[in-house]
């Protein structure tokens, strides 16, 4: 299992929080996602199939902005 982080610009309200959340926990092999919306932060615990990579294009795919 892997925890990463992924840090993102433009979430702003609950509502983006919890479509990033439902749509990156819809995922096979994602088991925990949590938001720290005020600091645009997103902790994932995951394994393969699930990679970094794919979770950051999910989000991307979202219209957020993939900081670092």
């Amino acid at each position: 299992m892997q925890s990463k982080v992924i840090y993102i610009a433009g979430l702003n309200n609950e509502i983006q929080k919890s479509q990033i959340e439902q749509k990156l926990l819809q995922l096979h092999g994602v088991h925990k996602v949590l938001i720290e919306k005020d600091e645009g932060e997103i902790f994932v615990d995951f394994e393969t199939p699930a990679s970094l990579n794919n979770l950051e294009k999910e989000v991307y795919d979202l219209g957020y902005q993939i900081l670092y």
